[in-house]
């Protein structure tokens, strides 16, 4: 049996959880559901009768008979969508609203339908919302699923320079550069495929177009938000301009400290070092045997501290991404030879035996004095490592598409807590502490940094008391910039 329709009509009518009214053609309230005493601090019965205008703020009250009779004259009214006005309940207190219009024909009567929602509540929290957007120190947008920006801060104002509302139903690609709208726009199209969080990253070239047109560069995080109208997303635009500037000003004060070092350590330290050699060729009548022993000791001292001023600048240039490295086919096998040769008397001073045993490898590609710097550093530190009667040995083989050094020796060894820490610029072991073993924590993370711009590795195994063996992995081919890394 089918339900009775003026029944069904009366339920759905008098359970709607909106207030309902229906107002006739003059106006009138003919009738209003239970939630209108909620909604409006009037029961049903209290508004039937009265003008649907006194449930309007007085402010507009004048307009809005105009206004609800041309929607009532019109031939064929069609239901009016939600509309965000304000309405007024019974003690005269204003409230925002949606409101709906749909018209109704009872009998060949006119009569229209309004649904009324309160949305105090939703609008105190918008207006929340709002405001901790606009307390938020970077210029944010929020933009829908079609790029289009819903929702801007008062900071896009201050730092961009475009008002809040004229942002508003415009896509976020009005604040990219002209030349870039379209990269952007296919960028964030992508990004609402799939979106999520995103935090705060270095600048990697991202631009603003200021509405005066200059560029700023800015550094962008994003993140979705739920919401009742879909998936949101906040995108918010960091100015780094000031940052960027002290940067540069800082990259250009620390050139000058490097370019100070350069010449007021180096220039007087060569000088020494040259003057030490002129007078170490001196005759015994010229230069006593104790005079040549200080001389020594002179000399000694200099080249360490030229070394490590020449340590400090490679990593200062490491770090800056400034070393300049000239790659070319390099035979391992010579190289290896070379630093043999040079090591071979500070081998001897210490009675150690320094080989190079062999072994073959195809040509790698890198800078011969960077690769060059890197063995004498592993030796060097094998050497210092290494008690009297001991050796060390240099080896080349290949490892797939690397070709690799090995430098093994007999020395001392470290510990597995201390072999993670080797690598850390600076560090220096207890051991080499308390043996009082020249140096400064340079060489490892020197060379570590030097072999992966070749796009190659580096690996330290020891143990103590048995020695322990350094490789040095390079590229058979060429990685990345040819000229400098």
């Amino acid at each position: 049996m089918e339900p009775d329709a003026g029944a069904l009509f009366r339920g759905v009518f008098e359970t709607a959880p909106d207030a309902v009214v229906v107002v006739d053609s003059a106006g009138v309230i003919v009738r209003a559901n239970p939630q209108c005493l909620a909604v409006f601090g009037a029961s049903p019965e209290e508004l039937v009768g009265r003008s649907v205008d006194a449930l309007v703020p007085i402010g507009v009250r004048g307009q809005h008979p105009l206004r609800r009779q041309g929607y009532g004259a019109a031939a064929n009214p069609r239901p009016m969508g939600l509309l965000r006005l304000a309405a007024t309940r019974s003690d005269g207190t204003e409230f925002p609203a949606e409101i709906s219009l749909a018209p109704l024909d009872v009998d060949g009567e006119k009569l229209v339908s309004a649904t009324v929602r309160d949305i105090t509540a939703r609008t105190k929290e918008e207006e929340r919302f709002r405001n901790l957007l606009d307390a938020t120190p970077d210029p944010m947008v929020i933009i829908d699923s079609s790029t289009t920006i819903v929702l801007a801060n008062k900071q896009v104002t201050e730092v961009f320079g475009y008002p809040q509302g004229d942002l508003v139903g415009q896509s976020i690609t009005l604040l990219a550069p002209e030349d870039r709208r379209d990269s952007d726009g296919t960028w964030f199209a992508e990004y609402l495929r799939a979106p999520d969080a995103r935090p705060m990253q270095p600048n990697q070239g991202a631009e603003v177009r200021h509405r005066d047109g200059r560029r700023v560069p800015v550094e962008v995080s994003m993140a979705p938000l739920q919401t009742d109208e879909g998936v949101l997303v906040s995108v918010a635009l960091r100015d780094v301009t000031e940052r960027l500037e002290m940067q540069a000003e800082s990259q250009r004060l620390r050139d000058d400290v490097i370019a100070t070092v350069s010449h007021e350590l180096r220039t007087p330290l060569t000088s020494i070092i040259g003057y030490a050699e002129l007078m170490s060729d001196l005759d015994e009548n010229d230069l006593s045997r104790r005079a040549r022993k200080l001389l020594s000791v002179i000399e000694r001292n200099a080249s360490r501290e030229l070394q490590l001023v020449n340590d400090l600048l490679t990593m200062a240039f490491l770090e800056d991404d400034r070393l300049r490295m000239h790659r070319e086919p390099l035979d391992l096998e010579v190289v290896c030879r070379r630093v043999a040769d040079d090591l071979r008397l500070a081998a001897r001073e210490r009675a150690l035996t320094l080989s190079f045993v062999g072994g073959e490898t195809g040509p790698v590609v890198g800078d011969v004095h960077r690769v060059v710097q890197v063995l004498e550093n592993l030796v060097t530190n094998a050497l210092k490592f290494t008690h009297a009667g001991g050796r060390v040995d240099i080896a080349i083989t290949d490892h797939g598409a690397m070709g690799v050094i090995e430098v093994r020796d007999t020395g001392v060894g470290v510990s597995p807590e201390e072999k993670d820490r080797l690598f850390e610029r600076l560090y220096r072991s207890p051991r080499a502490i308390a043996d009082q073993v020249p140096g400064a924590g340079l060489g490892l993370p020197i060379a570590r940094a030097i072999v992966e711009a070749h796009g190659g590795w580096i690996d330290l195994q020891s143990e103590l008391g048995v020695g322990t063996v350094v490789r040095v992995a390079l590229p058979h081919e060429a990685h990345g910039d040819a000229t400098a890394v």
